[in-house]
């Protein structure tokens, strides 16, 4: 099976099987020919496969005539506020996010600053489908541009929302796991800003991954050890594009990543009301944590570019995903591990509680996760069945098949990301929890084997 996935904001695939350098140029190409040939922004994470594909988008970015301003190694979040500090017409993020080091990916990200919405994305896969690359002369190419050191307004970018003196104050000492990803350098630079000491792991940008890359507590084994060893306030784990954090509790107890929105929400929601925009398979910890502030949450499809766009649409102050993605908006337009891990101590600074005391504020709800492989061509088929099996609970189908009850949800839908059916069950009781997702996984299975003939 070739595995690769092309959604409107990014295309993803397995190194050298679906995803492979001439792949890349086309893309390239037709990302600079959507931005009519303007200055793009581009970036890499610490994967062996990512210094190919670099040389691959160049080759085609400049193809069209784009300037290329190159960040070498660093964050998808750094590359979206580089776009928007230096008035480029877009950008791409060479990373792989939480999928293993088989895979790698193109974010593409537009003159906002934020991932393509859907109608971006399909003008740019109309020109990619088209081949409609509209290569420039010899005399229109243009050398690969030295970038200005961004970091520091970076940094000040994110310290601007934070009580930084009230932080120093409290003098807390932060493990945190870059899995050897590329958030090491700024996670430091920031931190030391906020006088915070860090006792870093996993912090050489290798391109061997410790562990997994997602940020959750089956990945932070490790990190709650040193969490506890170390006496840490607490510990982070952060994604290899710096997208995505978890958090670890000083006693060693990881969160879920379901959790990370709901604590960024407990700060951000006090000092900016506003709505909050997720997706339809988070946690209804939100909907608790928004109550309590007297705010709305949206639902969008599963997906930062969905729900971003979702947010600026209905002027949200707050956007994120059960995954342990937050962006705060209009200031942020990715998701931003380092301003959810700076929203969270100052949250910690100002209340004067510990993570495990802010923690116990967000009502915990009962959820459970599964996967089952599947062949792109049976997925829908699949889920088709799944949505004859809950029909009379008038399912929504707007992504996959998502069944709501007063004290319980279940969503079953076809991951973007990989060949997956995913299937999620959320309750206030951990049986109804258990039976809801056992009830799915058992009609998802009977299906698959009624697809293989079984």
């Amino acid at each position: 099976m070739r595995e690769l996935k092309i959604s409107t904001s990014w295309v993803r695939g397995v190194v050298g099987k679906a995803l492979t350098p001439e792949l890349v140029v086309d893309f390239a190409c037709a990302f600079g020919a959507w931005t009519d040939g303007g200055p793009v922004v581009i970036g890499r994470d610490t994967r062996r496969s990512s210094p190919m594909l670099r040389s691959a988008v160049i080759a085609g970015l400049l193809s069209p005539g784009c300037e290329v301003i190159d960040l070498g190694v660093c964050t998808t979040p750094m590359i979206s506020f580089a776009v928007r500090e230096l008035g480029c017409s877009g950008g791409i993020s060479i990373t792989g996010s939480h999928n293993d080091v088989h895979w790698n990916a193109l974010k593409f990200l537009g003159p906002d600053g934020a991932l393509l919405n859907a109608v971006k994305g399909e003008e740019l896969l109309d020109i990619y489908h088209a081949s409609a690359f509209r290569p420039a002369s010899h005399d229109r190419l243009r050398p690969v541009a030295e970038p200005p050191d961004l970091m520091p307004r970076y940094i000040q970018h994110l310290l601007a929302s934070l009580d930084t003196e009230g932080i120093a104050r409290r003098r807390f000492r932060l493990a945190l796991d870059f899995c050897n990803g590329a958030a090491a350098r700024s996670a430091a630079c920031l931190l030391s800003e906020l006088g915070c000491t860090l006792v870093p792991l996993n912090s050489e940008p290798t391109g061997r991954f410790a562990h997994l890359p997602a940020p959750c507590p089956v990945n932070m084994v490790g990190l709650a050890r040193l969490t506890r060893q170390a006496e840490v306030d607490l510990g982070a784990a952060i994604n290899i594009d710096g997208d995505r954090v978890a958090f670890v509790l000083s006693d060693g107890e990881a969160l879920s990543e379901e959790c990370t929105l709901p604590l960024a929400a407990l700060g951000r929601l006090e000092r900016r009301p506003g709505p909050v925009a997720t997706n339809l398979s988070s946690s209804r910890m939100i909907d608790a944590v928004a109550g309590r502030f007297g705010q709305t949450v949206l639902r969008a499809p599963v997906g930062e570019s969905h729900v971003v766009n979702c947010a600026l649409e209905q002027g949200a102050v707050l956007a994120g995903e059960g995954s342990g993605g937050a962006a705060a908006l209009p200031a942020g337009m990715t998701f931003d591990a380092l301003w959810t891990l700076g929203a969270v101590l100052d949250t910690m600074a100002r209340s004067e509680c510990s993570l495990a005391e802010l923690s116990a504020r967000i009502p915990r709800c009962e959820m459970r996760k599964g996967e089952l492989r599947c062949l792109p061509d049976q997925a829908y088929r699949l889920l088709d069945r799944v949505r004859a099996g809950f029909e009379t609970q008038a399912p929504d189908c707007s992504d996959g098949v998502r069944v709501a009850w007063e004290d319980s949800w279940l969503h079953v839908r076809v991951s973007t990301t990989e060949p997956l059916l995913r299937i999620i069950a959320e309750a206030q009781d951990p049986g109804r929890a258990d039976s809801l997702f056992e009830q799915a996984m058992e009609l998802a299975r009977r299906s698959i084997a009624q697809e293989l003939g079984r």
